[in-house]
């Protein structure tokens, strides 16, 4: 015999072995899915009280953590800059937020004609200073005054406010 015709046969059978090994492969990883499916449905109920008890206690993790942060997060909102403005805090990488709405919504929705933004401005419950320096600088923005009349108001406030 020559070489040619003995690998033929050898292949051959080789590609036999190898169609058994993985048809027994089949039938191994078959009976290990049907008896993880049986098990799973005699045990449907501990599955689920599993999954429950997770939930649970994620639920108390979270509630630790807002509670030990949230002295820091009531301090943060009486902050005077933070008066009468809407706040919304972004958890988890911004899948999930909270909107902390101000009991006194003091936003007015301006549409600009120059520009298609809508843009919220904060209606100053005090007349503090940056409050009018702010107003100052959206009449500026808006093109209601000149830029000699900004400047000419915005030194006029700064040099008021030196003395």
């Amino acid at each position: 015999m020559t070489k040619d015709k003995k690998n033929p046969l050898l292949s051959g059978v080789m590609a036999g072995y190898l169609i058994l090994l993985a048809h027994l492969l089949l039938i191994i990883i078959l009976a290990t899915a049907v008896v993880f499916i049986q098990a799973l449905a005699e045990y449907i109920e501990y599955v689920m009280a599993g999954g429950l008890l997770l939930i649970i206690g994620s639920a108390v993790f979270f509630y630790r953590i807002l509670k030990q942060n949230g002295k820091e997060i009531i301090n943060t909102l009486k902050n005077p800059a933070f008066q009468g403005q809407n706040i919304e805090i972004s958890l988890f990488g911004g899948l999930a937020s909270v909107s902390i709405n101000s009991p006194e919504n003091g936003h007015h929705l301006i549409l600009d004609n120059q520009s298609p933004t809508i843009q919220a401005l904060p209606i100053p419950h005090s007349p503090t200073p940056q409050n009018k320096l702010l107003r100052l600088a959206d009449l500026y923005d808006r093109d209601l005054i000149s830029k000699d009349e900004f400047q000419q108001l915005k030194e006029a406030f700064l040099t008021s406010q030196k003395s």
